[in-house]
């Protein structure tokens, strides 16, 4: 019988401090969701990733891409902030940084190769002077390279226009309202497309965008990152080796880089939650009164509760049994059942009605030490709920 009570003290305890920790979690998660803590930590991650702490270079690129901003809440709601992406997808970050390098890249790689054509056409025409086709060879390559650079001058006042565009922003109240820097990184992508398709030398160009990013380790980690695709890909055969598999190659490595990163991101995100969740315990413990020593007591001593509490536990785990989705129904099924009970929690005894409350003494201590025992079981249970 007495281990049984002891049991039963220990079950209504376990059951008290899961309803003040879901109490802590539901309010943790809706200051996160107002503050939008989640979009912030990842903003935090994908700057720190991509080396822009100031927000207006790579990382701004990437949230202004299409595949990103696409799936910002209010997006077409020019009037007020969007709420920024509390996740985006490994496949998406890649396919819009490979996007953006590539663009900010393709004009070099457009021009070199020209300028490589040229030469050898003016190498051939030299060798054969008499030869007209190649003279006029060396004319066309001449009319070609002149267009590429063209098209790279014009390619880099977008970029250019797209950077003066993002410096504009100065905090993150103005993101999202401003529709200046989505559109005219838009420009320079499809100018980067569109020369692209004339020269489609995918890795040279994302490479030429790496060189073109400030030292430190975003550049360090993507040109490593070029390195690893280039030996993955001399692995297999010449004949089977094409500029989609080469993209496609660098887009998984992009991806693993990106899933590693976020492994970080999350634990930024849970450091967080738990600080907030032990100031919100001291908060919510303190105000319920919740004195781990005070509850265990009046367990020990009123059968009828621990019977109630007992039954209870019984009753919610019975609803979640063999339920998928066991978390949001343990919450539910833990509210559902603590509302039907008179839970020894507060200052004050609620249900007294005039009498005097049995646990008077323990609720609100009368001496330093009972205030020093009311102190260790608060903490307790604190500690215990966070």
């Amino acid at each position: 019988m007495f281990g049984s009570n002891i049991l039963e003290i220990g079950i209504g305890l376990m059951f008290i401090y899961l309803f003040l920790s879901l109490l802590c979690t539901i309010i943790n998660e809706a200051i996160a969701a107002k503050i939008e803590q989640r979009g912030k930590t990842l903003l935090e991650g994908v700057k720190n990733l991509l080396n822009d702490p100031e927000f207006t270079k790579l990382a701004q690129d990437v949230y202004n891409h299409g595949l990103v901003c696409g799936v910002m809440e209010g997006l077409t709601d020019f009037t007020k902030a969007n709420r920024l992406p509390s996740y985006i997808a490994p496949s998406n970050f890649a396919l819009a940084l490979i996007d953006i390098l590539g663009a900010h890249g393709v004009g070099r790689a457009a021009v070199d190769q020209k300028q490589g054509e040229l030469e050898l056409a003016k190498k051939r025409s030299a060798a054969d002077r008499g030869n007209s086709a190649l003279g006029q060879a060396v004319a066309d390559a001449q009319t070609a390279l002149d267009r590429a650079k063209s098209a790279a001058n014009d390619m880099e006042a977008k970029i250019t226009a797209a950077r003066e565009a993002a410096a504009k922003l100065k905090s993150l109240e103005d993101f999202g309202k401003i529709r200046e820097a989505p559109a005219a990184l838009q420009a320079a992508l499809e100018a980067g497309r569109a020369l692209a398709s004339e020269y489609p030398n995918p890795l040279t160009s994302i490479e030429n965008g790496i060189e073109a990013l400030p030292t430190g380790h975003t550049k360090q980690s993507l040109l490593a990152l070029v390195d690893k695709t280039k030996r993955e890909m001399a692995l297999v055969k010449a004949e089977f080796r094409t500029a989609e598999q080469t993209a496609e190659k660098l887009r998984l490595n992009l991806e693993g880089w990106y899933n590693d990163a976020m492994d970080r991101f999350s634990v930024w995100y849970k450091r967080w939650t738990r600080q907030v969740t032990f100031v919100l315990a001291v908060f919510v413990v303190g105000f319920a009164n919740a004195d781990t020593i005070m509850l265990a007591n009046r367990l020990a001593r009123d059968s009828a509760l621990r019977t109630s509490i007992n039954a209870a536990a019984d009753t919610a785990s019975q609803k979640i049994a063999g339920d998928s989705s066991r978390t949001q129904s343990a919450s539910q099924a833990l509210l559902d059942e603590s509302e039907k009970l008179n839970l020894p929690l507060g200052w004050v005894n609620p249900l007294a009605n005039g009498q005097k409350d049995p646990f008077a003494y323990e609720r609100v201590p009368a001496t330093p030490v009972g205030w020093l025992l009311k102190c260790f079981g608060l903490l307790i249970t604190i500690l215990a709920v966070s």
